[in-house]
Parts: C-alpha cells; structure tokens; sequence
C-alpha cells in the first residue's frame, strides 16, 4: 500500500502531491526525512506518518515536536488517519489520500468550448469596448433634455465601463486561485456582447412603449427576457472560468441571478403608490423614423382625450 500525501494552500487548494512505495513516511524540516518541508515552524524532525501492521490502517505519530499536530483541526499526539484526513504541522497543510478508494468519473468535455473560442481574441476585445462606449454615449445622448456634451459625457461613461469590466476581471483572479487558466480575455469579450445586447434590448423596450404603451403583461415578458440573459451570462462565465459539472453551473447560475434580481422586481412591485413626492419622469424624446405604428387624426386624439379626462374624474 503507497502512502499519498497531498500538499494544501490555505484554502485547501491542491498544490502537490507525493507519493511513497514504503510502510512509513518521515516529515519534518530536516534534509535526511522523507517529506521535507521548507516551514520554520516546522521542527526537523516532526512527525511519523506510518501503516499499521497489524491493521493496515495510516497512523500519524506526533515526535515531540514544539507546535504539534492538529489532525482536522484537533491536537493529537497520535491518531489514526481516514482518507482526506487534513494534517496541519506548522502552517502547512497535507491531506491523506486513500489510493483504494475510486476517483469520480471525468468531467465530459463540451463542444462549447470550442465554440467560444472566437471569444478569445484581443482585437475582437478592443472593437467590442469601443462599440459599448459608443452605444453608452448614444444613451445618453437619447435620454438627455439637456444639451449633450461629448467631452463631459465621456468620463462618466469610461468609468461606467469600467465599473462593467470588474465583473470579468473578478472571474479572471478567482480562476487563478483555483490554478485554472484565467481566460481573461474571452471573460471580457462576453461582458461587452451582453452589454451590448443589453443596451439593444433597452432600445427595443423604448420603441416598444413609445409606439403601443404596452399594459402589465410586457413587464412579466420583461423580467422572463432580462433572467434569461443573466443566467445564461452567468453560466457562460462559470463554463469558461471553472471545471464543474453542469448540474452545478445550473444551480450557482440560478441561484445568482434570484439573488440579483429578486430584491430588484420585489421593490418594484411593491412601490405601488401613485403619489411619490419626489416624481421620476423620462425625458426620451424619439425622432419620427422610430415610430412604427400609424398617427392618430387630430379629431380622434381630441375625443380620446376628452374620454381620458371624463374617465379619470
């Protein structure tokens, strides 16, 4: 039987593991052990980690060293060791990895991989930024009742940018701590497709109310478009970021865009009051080229008006 010991980040990430063809492994700091770990708070000689004979079970034996041993966070002087049993000696970490008990089944691979390759090129990640800012600036543009300066709109829409770029950007480090590929690039390059699909569906919302002021029903087709968007944006950073199963991408994706948006939707339903002392209006004002539908006569516009006003006495 090999005794396999694995080296631990703080977090209890993988970093190495070794493996031993003998009964016993010697750890501790000094050259002549088995196991020698750089850690001065490591004594040279700190602990035995061996195969009982007679049971065939690991025992972790403490060899009078000055910090001790902590099996599963415990002070033992000695113990006997199960698989993924965490041994802490000083500030390192090694886990015991039983070789008798199976591993899992591989991950399948996915073709989407693949096909989001594309994602991963500079150019594409700079003309995509350039067409956010472009469209953030166009925006603002429509819903200003001011007149519009480029000069002054543009920091706050650079930083508005930004603001959307930490998203990838926190991806990209929490991929590097788990030791996977940060694929920074293509994270970004997602972002600003989404922000700009976004946008584009904003634009569409607006043109759809200017042209037909659609009742309660568009807003319930609103929220399935919107969770939609950010659960599949969600998932696709997962899917690109880590290696997880897809039952479990589905329940993180899920269960993020919930947490974002359920506080969103609730507050906006429940503020149903028809009085607000401080009134929001929309200043969006489209030129006639978006305008789908007909306009009215001038004497039907009147009667409307009139049963409009009658009705709301």
């Amino acid at each position: 039987m090999a005794i396999v010991l694995e080296l631990l980040s703080r977090k209890n990430i993988p970093l190495k593991h070794y493996k031993f063809e003998q009964d016993y492994v010697c750890v501790g700091r000094d050259f002549n052990n088995d196991l020698r770990l750089d850690d001065p708070y490591v004594c040279p000689s700190h602990m035995l980690v061996a195969i009982d004979p007679e049971t065939g079970k690991l025992m972790v034996n403490d060899c009078q060293s000055t910090n001790g041993i902590k099996v599963n966070n415990k002070f033992v002087r000695q113990a006997t060791l199960n698989s993924h049993d965490i041994i802490k000696i000083g500030r390192t970490r090694l886990r015991i990895i039983d070789t008798k008990v199976p591993l899992a089944e591989a991950i399948p691979l996915s073709e989407l991989e693949d096909n989001l390759s594309w994602l991963n090129q500079s150019f594409l990640a700079i003309c995509l930024s350039f067409f956010c800012l472009s469209f953030l600036l166009l925006s603002k543009h429509l819903g200003s009742v001011q007149e519009f300066s480029l000069i002054k709109s543009l920091p706050s829409e650079l930083g508005q940018l930004a603001v959307f770029c930490l998203w990838p950007l926190t991806f990209a480090i929490l991929a590097k701590v788990v030791k996977k590929e940060s694929h920074i690039v293509s994270q970004f390059s997602l972002t600003l497709l989404v922000i700009l699909l976004v946008n584009g569906l904003i634009l569409l919302q607006k043109i759809a109310i200017f042209n037909i002021n659609p009742g309660t029903w568009f807003t319930w087709i609103e929220l399935v478009i919107f969770a939609t968007l950010v659960a599949s944006f969600i998932w696709l950073s997962l899917f690109i970021a880590f290696h997880q199963t897809n039952h479990r991408r589905n329940i993180i994706a899920c269960s993020i865009t919930f947490m974002i948006l359920a506080p969103i939707y609730a507050l906006g339903f429940l503020n149903t009051d028809e009085f607000s002392p401080r009134p929001h209006y929309n200043p969006l004002l489209l030129p006639p080229t978006y305008n789908i539908t007909s306009a009215s006569q001038t004497d039907k516009f009147i009667v409307h008006a009139k049963q409009f006003i009658h009705s709301s006495r």
